[in-house]
């Protein structure tokens, strides 16, 4: 479920979201993750990556494929592909903010 309006998601809300997340899926403090290194310097494998893959979808309402998470390799990356993703999508297509 998206939890936020649409118009709320700036990038750097996007960035430090996607840090807490992303540590949670690695198990590391979100203050240990370098946001410009690739996923794997933090001990990303595929499940985790299908895991973050689908918790981004549930709160953005944006779907984030494997290939794009391998094109996109790390926080600052794929911050980029959400931000671009949800500049692209339709207010009224993310359904209502929780």
């Amino acid at each position: 479920m998206v939890d936020m309006a649409h118009g709320q998601h700036s990038p750097e809300t996007v960035r430090t979201w996607l840090i807490t997340c992303f540590a949670g899926q690695v198990r590391l403090p979100a203050q240990d993750i370098d946001p410009g290194r690739p996923f794997s310097d933090h001990g990303l494998n595929s499940v985790a990556s299908a895991g973050l893959a689908a918790d981004i979808e549930d709160h953005f309402g944006v779907v984030v494929t494997a290939d794009e998470m391998w094109d996109h390799p790390s926080v600052d990356a794929l911050c980029l592909l959400i931000a671009r993703k949800l500049a692209d999508t339709p207010a009224g297509a993310l359904g209502s903010a929780s």
